[in-house]
């Protein structure tokens, strides 16, 4: 019993001696390196071991930090010493990675070098070496070997965090440690800003701020951004070269769905002025995105038109108790024009909407005394075409017939008076003596003529004489 006891207090010990203390970090623009001489681990022992202090296997990507590390391996303590980093060719074979998954663009290799000597040479170290053409330089060697290790972290401990939010929208928290060395950070020190990429970006000023358990917590309300966009946490001027420790990346971002209605308005009254419509109210078994939803908004489209916003409603009304039937007068519409009325659903929180659910058509009524006014210009002006060119028509009709008319009279007034040939002529050879006139041009062309062989007075009718075969009429002037 005593035995494990002591055992355990040494392993306790040895934990937290292993723990480097800060003198043994190396500062190199944001970063901190660690040489450990003493581990002698395999890859990823190595890099569980850089884990534990906040880091990992160092990424040796410029001539500067190359430089920078070799220092600290120089002189070679003995003839080869090599320090894993974080490279690798695990997954294909000559493609070698860094442990973010980026590929590897810089070349630090030795002479002759990756060659992958035996075929299992993966992972890759930095040689401290008597060798001038081995130190300094990258080797390829086995995943198990027991090796020493070079591990590397920001100078900032950053820690990003995003709440879930509406697309179009997001709310932001950013904190690093408040005391870096001698320096203590101020609120204007932690900055977010958003992009497509660090090339292009919008900074974003912090709505609020706090300093807790040692670090600077900045809190962000970001209006605008787009699903692809990238939220960049950073201390100072945003780095702008693809690796940075003073910055932290966040994406995606983790949107809600909005909320839509899958079946749309039923129309319950309707008058010239003014529609009611109701629908069933959101339910995520039957509805589609996320709640909770907390209004309804009512769009109105003539059919020429945009859709405009006609009006909203809160979600606690209406009755019912799973699903609610909705219900919503729209109002000051046009007599006899047709509308095309739609839902949406408003979620909790900035950019809440979703999109309009399905649509119904509606024409209001006609207002007795209203018809110009309801039919619009359009078709008034064709109606008054219409009218227009009816009248012209039926005006040209109604001469033609007066015309006729007034040349069947004139052709009656032009008829000479007739009476019959002296006796013994044939009466079929159509040779009549036309009678003088009696009286000025205004007496009728028939006066003095009576009727024979009839007991009838002056004053009867007279039968027309257009037939010239009859011989009842004689001119008694003569």
């Amino acid at each position: 019993m005593f035995v494990g006891i002591v055992i355990l207090v040494l392993n306790v010990l040895r934990s937290v001696s292993s723990q480097p203390s800060a003198d043994e970090w190396y500062r190199l623009d944001d970063a901190l390196y660690l040489v450990d001489n003493t581990s002698r681990l395999n890859y990823d022992d190595a890099q569980s071991q850089c884990l534990e202090y906040g880091a990992n296997l160092a990424r040796v990507d410029s001539d500067e930090i190359q430089s920078f590390l070799t220092t600290f391996i120089s002189p070679p303590s003995m003839p080869t010493r090599c320090f894993w980093i974080g490279c690798h060719d695990r997954e294909v074979e000559g493609q070698f990675k860094w442990l973010d998954g980026t590929q590897v663009r810089y070349n630090g290799w030795a002479s002759y070098q990756p060659d992958d000597h035996g075929e299992n040479q993966d992972c890759a170290c930095l040689w401290s070496s008597k060798n001038p053409n081995r130190h300094g330089r990258w080797d390829d060697n086995t995943c198990g070997a027991r090796l020493d290790l070079i591990c590397q972290k920001g100078v900032y401990n950053f820690t990003l965090t995003s709440s879930r939010s509406n697309p179009g929208s997001a709310y932001v928290s950013c904190a690093v440690d408040v005391v870096q060395g001698d320096q203590t950070l101020s609120p204007n020190d932690v900055r977010v800003s958003v992009g497509k990429n660090v090339s292009s970006t919008t900074s974003i000023p912090y709505s609020s701020t706090n300093v807790n358990g040692g670090l600077r917590n900045n809190s962000f309300v970001i209006d605008s951004i787009q699903d692809d966009d990238k939220i960049f946490c950073h201390v100072g001027k945003l780095a702008r070269t693809e690796r940075s420790f003073s910055r932290v990346d966040l994406s995606p971002i983790n949107f809600y769905a909005l909320p839509g209605l899958t079946s749309g308005p039923s129309v319950e009254d309707i008058s010239s002025t003014f529609v009611t419509v109701s629908w069933s109210s959101w339910i995520p078994c039957l509805d589609t995105g996320e709640g909770p939803v907390v209004s309804y908004l009512v769009y109105l489209q003539t059919m020429d038109g945009e859709w405009v916003e006609g009006g909203g409603i809160d979600s606690d009304v209406g009755e019912g108790d799973l699903q609610r039937r909705m219900e919503f007068v729209l109002t000051g519409l046009e007599p006899g024009n047709e509308y095309n009325i739609s839902v949406s659903a408003v979620r909790e929180g900035v950019g809440g909407e979703g999109p309009k659910g399905p649509l119904v058509s509606v024409t209001t009524s006609i207002e007795s005394g209203s018809l110009f006014g309801a039919l619009g210009k359009s078709n008034l002006i064709w109606i008054l075409f219409g009218v227009s060119l009816a009248g012209n028509i039926l005006l040209v009709v109604v001469i033609v017939i007066t015309c006729r008319r007034q040349r069947k009279q004139q052709k009656k007034k032009t008829l000479p008076n007739l009476s019959r040939a002296p006796s013994g002529h044939d009466p079929k050879d159509h040779q009549y003596e036309v009678p003088r006139a009696v009286g000025d041009g205004d007496d009728h062309i028939y006066e003095g003529l009576q009727r024979t062989e009839s007991s009838i007075n002056k004053e009867s009718s007279y039968l027309s004489i257009d037939n010239t075969d009859r011989v009842e009429y004689v001119n008694t002037n003569i």
